[in-house]
């Protein structure tokens, strides 16, 4: 006789004994039991309210649909169950019933096998997106979990803003860290001189420094910070004034020894490979050749004690003066030799600053140290590691708009500028004197790029549509931005972010110390992809052939930068257009136009790269040799001279207030120092150019231990045994 069906109560529940036990993911094997859906779906369907603000499953419900799903699975006649299994059922189950808010939160996220191998072995997802990547196992690790944040992340958003980033009309940056992490940070070295260092925010994993009392511990904590600020943050990390910030603890020191400290920072900075899957910590470092007006009379913040007159003797930046220059001069002569190889150093990036303060010499102070380079000297060497190894990044501080001297302003992370002005901050004056252990703290929370030549193709040549399709764009960003706020205020609530939210004791006083970073301070970055191919399509030409399509992009970025100014206003939130600086969004946007039947054709006409070889691949691969161009630039191929880049490019820097750059390519030249420099300072004097760099092409042998030669690469039928290196 068949055995009679039973359905019994036991302390585990209420289970079916005809059903197979099930295979749970925490690695056991436990009996069927209903009830254990019900739970899931209760406790899990919260989460629309937390995402979305509506209701979660009732008990109800949530019984109806589990009895659904069991009866699905004894039709299927299974002779094992495991967890993932029984979820799919369920999803299916939510999505039969209309449920597809349930569904979101309740599905799992993941990869399939066979992917996760591609990324074991270097291939598959995202294999060449990031360049400061390295091949091991920590970048195989990253990936995976990469590929299930962003999954994680699309599914927590609402449907239609998720829709906007995967169709490509938007490109939310870091998605892998939208729901963690802020993008990028700016420091200020004086709260870790003054506080100490505290790598895990807390004190409760590492072990807590003092403040530093000498020069090399004093290094070694600027290092670590940076370091351990990746842990917080999705995006580069970076000092602004360094230099002049750094140098009491060089007071009275020989060069030599000031040069060995330089030196020790640098091979640090470039010898940790503790970021995110094993990379070199993505930083960079604000240089001045002598010490601003703006710090001149400040007292100096060292060894725990503000030198103020009070808690220690009055002591200002500017007795540093000397110790600025020899430092200056130190790091540059560091990166022009280069590591044991003769290799450039990619980082710390130096942000050279080009400021009014250092446009005429202090005769006074070089009558009185004629041994000291002059800050032409110091400024010439910084163009000979350009014609060298094509280094520095230059931050352009002359022209009025930028507001020197009146500000604290920076480049950081790729070209996104940061600025903290004393008529918009009411606590600017103290930040100064750092009274009460008030700072600078300047970065972002999030970068979201909007695809330009789409908001085109839908405006079908009409001026006025084309502006409400960007502010479109535009008004999507901002509520993504809401969303990463919410999102962010939990993992603030939860006690997520030690580092940026710690509060170190106070040296003097013993009470807890002032934040780390002020992060309501930071700004909401809307970056623009593409402005040369949308007025392409728009007018029938690129920015450098006609004026009518120079004027339009001149226009289109004056009503964003005006709207951006608005949503600000109106949502409580500081938004910044920038231009973007990642080459693999401009890809993933001109795919993504390819392959949408509604905008194919335009795309075709305008699109940059190798078309012939990637349409007939379109579909079967992403990573095809196609792109926007970034930001507001002419486009690399167009045949046109510097000078008339230069004379385009320019106009858009103050506009696009949220950082821009100018690219000067020298190919494999090695130029004249000097003819750089005499050209750059023109340029800083007579444009907009708010922050520029020279680019060179280098081949490094890892065979031969040495930059190749033009003309002179070496063939190799085995492994590779050179790389290019786009400084």
């Amino acid at each position: 006789m068949p055995r009679q069906e039973t359905r019994q109560q036991t302390i585990f529940g209420e289970y079916t004994p005809s059903l197979p036990p099930v295979r749970t993911t925490d690695g056991h094997i436990v009996e069927w039991d209903r009830s254990r859906i019900v739970r899931q779906i209760v406790e899990e369907t919260k989460l629309v309210e937390t995402f979305y603000g509506y209701k979660g499953a009732t008990e109800e419900a949530a019984q109806e649909i589990a009895l659904d799903v069991e009866h699905k699975i004894k039709n299927m006649g299974l002779k094992s169950l495991s967890g993932p299994l029984i979820r799919e059922i369920v999803n299916i189950t939510l999505l039969e019933r209309g449920m597809v808010q349930y569904r979101n939160v309740s599905t799992r996220v993941g990869t399939p096998v066979f992917d996760a191998h591609l990324i074991d072995v270097g291939k598959g997802f995202e294999a060449h997106d990031n360049a400061n990547l390295q091949e091991n196992a920590e970048t195989s690790h990253k990936k995976k979990a990469d590929k299930i944040s962003k999954e994680q992340y699309l599914l927590q958003l609402p449907p239609s803003l998720a829709d906007h980033h995967l169709s490509g009309e938007m490109h939310i940056h870091d998605l892998e860290y939208f729901g963690t992490r802020p993008f990028c940070q700016d420091w200020d070295l004086r709260y870790f001189f003054y506080y100490g260092l505290m790598p895990d925010g807390n004190g409760t994993k590492a072990s807590v420094a003092g403040p530093a009392k000498r020069a090399e511990v004093a290094i070694l904590h600027a290092v670590k910070a940076l370091g351990s600020a990746q842990t917080n943050f999705a995006g580069g990390q970076g000092y602004y004034n360094f230099l002049t910030f750094l140098a009491p603890y060089m007071e009275g020191m020989e060069y030599d020894e000031i040069k060995q400290m330089v030196q020790m920072f640098v091979y640090e900075m470039t010898q940790m490979m503790v970021a995110r899957g094993g990379q070199l910590v993505f930083s960079s470092i604000q240089l001045s050749p002598g010490v601003p007006t703006l710090w001149q009379d400040k007292p100096c913040v060292y060894k725990g004690k503000v030198w103020d007159g009070s808690s220690a003797p009055h002591r200002t930046y500017g007795e540093f003066e000397r110790e600025v220059r020899l430092l200056f001069k130190a790091l540059m002569e560091v990166m022009l030799e280069g590591d044991y190889w003769g290799k450039p150093f990619n980082f710390p990036k130096p942000e050279i600053s080009i400021e009014p303060d250092f446009m005429q010499e202090r005769e006074e102070f070089n009558k009185a140290h004629p041994d000291l380079p002059t800050y032409q000297d110091l400024y010439l060497m910084t163009f000979e590691l350009a014609s060298k190894f094509g280094t520095p990044y230059y931050d352009n501080q002359l022209p009025a708009y930028r507001g020197a001297g009146k500000g604290i302003s920076c480049y950081q992370c790729c070209a996104y500028q940061f600025s903290a002005v004393a008529d918009e901050d009411s606590d600017f004056d103290k930040k100064l004197f750092f009274e009460n252990g008030r700072h600078f703290s300047m970065g972002s929370w999030q970068v979201v790029s909007v695809n330009c030549p789409r908001a085109a193709y839908k405006a079908e040549g009409d001026d006025a549509r084309l502006f409400a399709e960007l502010k479109k764009l535009m008004d999507v960003s901002v509520e993504i931005f809401k969303i990463k706020r919410r999102w962010m205020d939990l993992i603030r609530s939860n006690s997520r972010m030690p580092f940026a939210m710690q509060r170190p004791k106070d040296p003097n006083t013993g009470e807890r110390g002032a934040l780390a970073v002020d992060l309501e301070g930071l700004v909401y970055t809307i970056g623009v992809v593409g402005v040369n191919e949308m007025v392409q399509h728009h007018t029938g030409k690129q920015l450098h052939e006609s004026k009518e399509a120079f004027r339009l992009a001149i226009r289109a970025m004056t009503e964003m930068e005006l709207y951006g100014r608005e949503l600000s206003q109106k949502n409580n939130m500081t938004i910044a257009l920038a231009r973007t600086p990642a080459e693999t969004t401009g890809q993933r946007f001109a795919v993504a136009d390819l392959l949408d039947r509604r905008y194919h054709d335009a795309a075709v006409k305008v699109i940059k790269g190798d078309l012939d070889y990637s349409l007939p691949k379109l579909g079967k691969v992403r990573d095809l040799p196609i792109y926007y161009t970034n930001g507001t630039h002419v486009a690399p191929g167009a045949n046109v001279p510097l000078t008339k880049r230069m004379e385009i490019e320019h106009v858009f820097f103050p506009i696009v207030d949220g950082g821009n750059i100018f690219h000067i390519w020298l190919g494999e030249a090695r130029p004249d120092p000097r003819g750089l420099m005499d050209m750059a300072m023109k340029l800083c004097r007579n444009t907009q150019i708010g922050y520029f760099a020279f680019t060179r092409d280098i081949t490094v042998s890892l065979r031969q231990f040495h930059e190749m030669k033009s003309g002179k690469k070496p063939v190799s039928h085995t492994a590779p045994s050179d790389f290019p290196v786009k400084v």
